[in-house]
């Protein structure tokens, strides 16, 4: 039999549109006052005058309808209670009590807890009396009918105490999950396998002109010596220049000595013979779980292996870094004018990569760069200047490349954007207009300008960009980038080879009014070319063989190279280089070293990342999905109970 109440079916539904106008208006357009005050009041208009209106039902009526108004009115009430604590969780309310930071912290946590859980425990009973009460003769209010009438109130109320069962339940595994956030234990059960041998790994020792030699000085047995051990047997087997040898500190003492070997866990990698070798140590803890952690070294046993070898193989070469000119390897030289409008950006990972790459760092300030490029430069590096060069410096740097040499730019649409006449000799420009993307982003302030953290896959199969076209996990992040177009050719002699070797998602635009959202009428989406590679024509040595002539990276972003921090297991923080396989390739390119290029192989633990997509599929999972199908497992299980038995009613004589 149907039920007649007070109230109408679509009060509660009003009530519940009120709730979502008011988590649209504080959560999806928080950033934005004005639109969250208008949703933010329509919703909680909604919610008062509904709750109004229920006061008023409740004491119009009588009996049974009486007491399902109360109940429902009781409900309503612990949303408004709920809502009222959420206010003090916000910037506004907090503004309302002076308490120290960590006091403020606990406080908000608190609260937050509670006005959840109030919230939940209302919800939950409201909406599953809706359910029992039906649609049918509740379309209008109605004080005026009998009292009783149609109004079964110990169903009502058996659905209210199940309702809130349920919500409690829920908050029960809520305070337990915060209780086990904050009293955190970890135990590590993480995968765990040595770093096999890389791509580039395996090119450098192919390309080994006198044979390696491994020495392994590790006690016997030991689980570390066997897992560094399988690992150099594989490069071993890809190569067929590499020989591997074990050995005890103690027995082979003499030979030990030679190369200083003072404990175990040293690894010695040895190239040619008497006053021509040379050697590179790498020290690795014998203990096996030690080892597998941290500064064990085994899970990036390859990139120390990759490092050593370059070492090896060729002797330090020299990359000067231009400074003077506000660059971000240079922030202490922006214009003081400047200071609060350039963000600062440091770029100590970038030199450190450098090293790791057997290249001396050196600067290259405004009185070296305005007579000439020093003769041992291989490489020449500019990062953003702030401040534009003189023509002096430009001319400088074209002569440069006019004796092959090799020159990487990295610009930045809040730095200076010329090229000066390398825009000629190039035939590239610089636009400085920001790169933003709606759909392809990174979301990290939960806001619009979240467009600007734009994440492309397009890449060629350039040199420079092999282990970013190779990766599985593919993805490159740029941080407020600009772009990179043709220029008329104005150079003496053949023109430049050019190769675009990263491209931005075909979704992207140039926001040239600073609003981060597209203008069809002014801006366009198309895939924007973010970087380059130049090379210039041939060049006759000494003796009249071709050699190669200049080469040219080309970035318009420059924060690929600046210091990241971000978060690692167990919440640790760390400073990183995010385009480090770029950063490799790209200087493996310029340097001529190409035949060394490839993947180097790292088997950390890598963090699970969502794309702003994938994050909303999964909140609607979790938050709304899995109640949803505990709801209707419950409603299935009653409704085949019920159809059980009213067979076996109908069966009995």
């Amino acid at each position: 039999m149907a039920m007649r109440t007070a109230s109408p079916w679509w009060a509660s539904l009003t009530f519940g549109v009120g709730l979502l106008f008011m988590l649209l208006g504080e959560r999806l357009f928080g950033h934005l006052p004005g639109v969250r005050l208008v949703m933010s009041g329509l919703g909680l208009l909604a919610i008062v005058g509904v709750t109004a209106l229920r006061g008023w039902t409740f004491a119009a009526t009588t009996g049974a309808r009486k007491n399902v108004e109360r109940t429902l009115l009781i409900c309503q009430a612990g949303v408004l209670l709920a809502l009222l604590l959420y206010l003090f969780t916000t910037k506004w309310g907090m503004a309302h009590f002076s308490m120290t930071e960590k006091g403020a912290a606990k406080f908000s946590t608190v609260v937050t807890v509670l006005w959840a859980l109030l919230m939940l425990a209302s919800l939950v009973p409201m909406f599953m009396i809706e359910l029992s009460l039906g649609i049918p003769m509740r379309t209008a209010f109605d004080i005026k009918g009998g009292a009783d009438e149609g109004v079964e109130y110990r169903r009502v109320r058996e659905i209210g105490w199940s309702g809130l069962t349920v919500a409690l339940a829920a908050a029960f595994l809520m305070v337990t999950c915060q209780v086990a956030s904050e009293r955190n234990h970890q135990k590590d059960v993480s995968y765990f396998k040595t770093s096999a041998p890389g791509d580039s790994t395996k090119r450098i020792v192919a390309a080994a002109q006198d044979p390696i030699k491994v020495l392994l000085f590790f006690p016997d047995p030991n689980e570390v010596k066997d897992q560094v051990r399988d690992y150099f047997e594989g490069l071993a087997s890809s190569s067929g220049h590499m020989s591997i040898e074990e050995h005890d500190r103690f027995r082979d003492a003499e030979l030990a000595g030679k190369y200083k070997v003072t404990k175990d866990g040293v690894i010695v990698l040895v190239r040619g013979t008497g006053d021509k070798e040379k050697s590179q140590t790498i020290e690795v803890d014998t203990d096996i779980e030690k080892a597998r952690k941290g500064a064990g070294k085994l899970r990036n046993f390859d990139r120390e292996v990759n490092q050593s070898l370059m070492k090896l193989v060729r002797e330090k070469r020299k990359a000067y870094v231009m400074t003077g000119h506000g660059e971000i390897s240079d922030p202490e030289s922006v214009p003081p004018e400047l200071k609060g409008k350039v963000p600062e950006r440091r770029t100590s990972v970038f030199k450190k990569r450098l090293g790791e790459l057997n290249y001396e760092v050196k600067d290259l300030g405004l009185i070296d760069l305005a007579k000439d490029v020093p003769d041992d430069a291989t490489i020449v590096i500019m990062l953003a200047p702030t401040v534009p060069l003189q023509p002096a410096e430009w001319a400088a740097l074209s002569r440069y490349l006019d004796k092959g040499g090799r020159l990487m730019i990295a610009l930045d649409p809040q730095a200076d954007p010329s090229l000066g006449e390398l825009e000629g000799k190039l035939g590239v420009k610089f636009n400085p207009g920001d790169l933003t993307d709606d759909q392809a982003y990174l979301p990290q302030r939960g806001n619009p300008s979240d467009r600007r953290f734009a994440i492309t896959t397009q890449f060629s199969a350039h040199a420079s960009t092999t282990s970013l076209s190779r990766s599985v996990d593919k993805g490159l992040v740029l941080i407020d980038s600009g772009a990179l177009e043709d220029a008329p050719f104005s150079g003496s002699g053949a023109q430049p080879k050019k190769t675009v070797t990263i491209r931005s998602m075909d979704t992207s635009w140039l926001d040239l009014n600073a609003n981060f959202n597209f203008d069809g009428a002014t801006e366009k989406r198309q895939k924007w070319n973010l970087a380059e590679a130049v090379e210039g024509p041939k060049l006759k040595d000494a003796d009249g063989k071709d050699r190669d002539g200049y080469r040219v990276a080309l970035f318009a972003d420059a924060d690929l190279f600046a210091d990241a921090l971000v978060q690692g297991m167990g919440g640790r923080a760390a400073i990183v280089l995010v385009s480090g396989p770029l950063l490799d390739d790209t200087i493996k390119w310029l340097g001529g070293e190409e035949v060394f290029v490839g993947d180097v192989v790292s088997e950390d633990d890598k963090p699970i990342q969502h794309t702003k997509n994938q994050d909303a599929v999964w909140f609607m999972l979790t938050i709304i999905g899995a109640p949803i199908l505990v709801l209707t497992l419950g409603l299935v299980g009653t409704w085949a109970r019920r159809r059980k038995s009213v067979k076996n009613v109908e069966v009995t004589p």
